[in-house]
């Protein structure tokens, strides 16, 4: 009897202890369910600005220089000076010996003689007319002779005064020589080039610009100049209006503040700016694709992704220019998804919340309800 009760107790024991395993582990997992939408990032357009700029190639000059060419013909006698010398305007650089002074000279020389024969004549002429020996018409011609011949030696001296200047060529400009390119004993013409002389006053920097970077500059705008890894701050002085037949492009002149270490003649990078639009909406650049080349973002409406096709302008490796497609309350979204398609349901991310539950407050019902208040 007592053997059946303990076998009664084992198994309401062993019954008891299934069920508590039955209810630990036999119960089902409840299922979460799994979110099929796209996370997404969006944000309304900016306003802003985009600058981009390019590198040119420049030459450093000075803002004074001067090809010293001679005035006249003749052999080179001396030469006072040699590339590198530092000269003062108005210094003697070479003397020059003509053929054309010796005739000059002879001219001055007969200018003289007339002079002297017709006061004599006149002289002559006035004791005459004194004694009523010759008329009033002779004196008259004896006066216009000797008023001639003094005007024909003042010539003959003023020219060769000139030409004897010319034969003592001097520096225009104070600098430095760059260089020189006569000997003594050397024929030279007024054609000839002495000697190149640059001012040491002020440096700068000459450099061509297409016409799309003219729309953007303007005199006094600055520039950025680089050399041997020194930085340099230069100001546009000179913008030609009419291409250099040469290269095609604008002459433009920059005036630096400090050109310690820039040689003349040598090159230099320059950045300029190459487009610029101010006060314009703006899209994340990353945000924007393109199908069969048209522009496009997607824009987030209401839990959908809706592709729309915008028109773009500049742009930078951060934002782009839109022009028109969006408004400034657009929600654009600027993450990417390879399951975003027009229509594609999408989930904002936690930055979004707010803007997600705004739209979610303005539903037709909660509308109904602010009325009815």
């Amino acid at each position: 009897m007592k053997s059946k009760k303990k076998l009664a107790f084992g198994a309401i024991i062993i019954i008891a202890a299934g069920l508590i395993v039955f209810s630990v582990f036999g119960k089902k997992k409840e299922e979460i369910p799994y979110e099929t939408r796209p996370l997404v990032s969006a944000e309304q357009p900016q306003t802003g600005d985009i600058t981009l700029y390019t590198d040119l190639t420049g030459t450093v000059e000075p803002e004074l220089k001067a090809d010293v060419m001679p005035k006249m013909n003749g052999e080179v006698l001396e030469v006072y000076f040699r590339a590198g010398d530092m000269v003062e305007a108005g210094q003697p650089l070479c003397k020059i010996d003509s053929d054309a002074l010796t005739t000059l000279k002879i001219n001055v020389d007969s200018a003289a003689i007339a002079v002297t024969d017709s006061q004599n004549t006149l002289a002559r002429t006035e004791a005459l007319y004194s004694t009523g020996a010759v008329s009033h018409q002779s004196l008259e011609q004896a006066q216009n002779a000797a008023n001639n011949a003094r005007l024909a030696y003042d010539a003959a001296k003023n020219q060769y005064d000139l030409k004897l200047n010319y034969t003592t060529v001097t520096a225009p400009i104070s600098g430095v020589v760059e260089s020189r390119t006569v000997d003594p004993h050397d024929h030279i013409t007024d054609n000839s080039e002495i000697c190149k002389i640059s001012g040491t006053n002020q440096i700068q920097i000459k450099f061509g610009i297409t016409e799309k970077i003219l729309q953007n500059m303007s005199v006094n705008d600055s520039v950025s100049i680089e050399k041997n890894g020194m930085k340099y701050e230069g100001t546009v002085t000179e913008i030609s209006s009419v291409v250099n037949s040469q290269t095609g492009l604008y002459d433009v002149k920059s005036m630096l503040t400090d050109s310690k270490g820039l040689t003349t003649g040598t090159r230099v990078k320059i950045t300029v700016i190459m487009s610029k639009a101010t006060g314009i909406m703006t899209v994340p650049v990353d945000a924007v694709n393109y199908d069969a080349g048209v522009p496009f973002v997607y824009c987030y409406d209401n839990g959908f992704a809706r592709k729309t096709e915008i028109s773009t302008g500049i742009y930078d490796s951060v934002k782009m220019e839109v022009i028109s497609g969006i408004a400034n309350d657009s929600m654009v979204i600027t993450s990417w998804s390879n399951e975003l398609i027009d229509g594609t349901e999408v989930l904002l991310g936690e930055g979004n919340k707010a803007q997600e539950s705004e739209e979610e407050a303005v539903t037709p019902a909660n509308a109904d309800l602010k009325v009815g208040e």
